[in-house]
């Protein structure tokens, strides 16, 4: 007996292309059911509890006192509300006119801008969630210390902020 027969059937049964196809969807419907299992943390316990630390130098004093009256006050990106809090902020006034470098998304480049005296520098902090622990994303944002930071709620929204610190909890350890 032959393994394929004249009319190309494996065994008498089964057609090579059918076998082929089936292959296919075989390896399609497993790479599928990997990427379910561990791309979204579901391997390290369900995600992380985060919080993290950002500073915004250079803010308005009326803004400043708003922020303060909004907190708590929940984090959103791409119009979609996110399982993430600002918790709270400090102000530390400027005395003196300074410089910093801030990345302009237009150009694609950093560029000085001036910090007046009479702002602020504010150091926010931020707890939430994050599910994929390998990319530290939460929203659109990469959580990195020292990585460019925008804090945006749906009440204020602020640019060119910088993480400082952040501490990572696995959500499986009991919490």
């Amino acid at each position: 007996m032959r393994a394929i027969d004249q009319k190309g059937k494996i065994f008498g049964k089964l057609n090579v292309i059918d076998l082929i196809v089936i292959l296919l969807i075989i390896v399609v419907l497993a790479l599928v059911g990997y990427k379910l299992v561990f791309s979204n943390g579901a391997m390290s316990g369900g995600g992380q509890k985060i919080v993290y630390t950002v500073k915004v130098e250079g803010v308005e004093p009326e803004v400043y006192e708003f922020i303060q009256e909004s907190l708590p006050s929940q984090l959103m990106s791409s119009n979609e509300m996110l399982d993430a809090y600002v918790t709270a902020v400090e102000g530390t006034p400027v005395e003196n006119d300074t410089y910093q470098m801030v990345w302009n998304a237009n150009t694609g480049s950093q560029e000085l801008q001036r910090v007046s005296s009479g702002t602020y520098d504010l150091v926010f902090t931020i707890e939430g969630t994050i599910q994929n622990t390998v990319s530290s994303e939460l929203g659109s944002q990469e959580i990195r210390v020292g990585k460019s930071h925008i804090v945006k709620t749906d009440l204020f929204e602020l640019e060119h902020g910088v993480i400082t610190s952040c501490e990572r909890t696995s959500l499986g350890s009991g919490e």
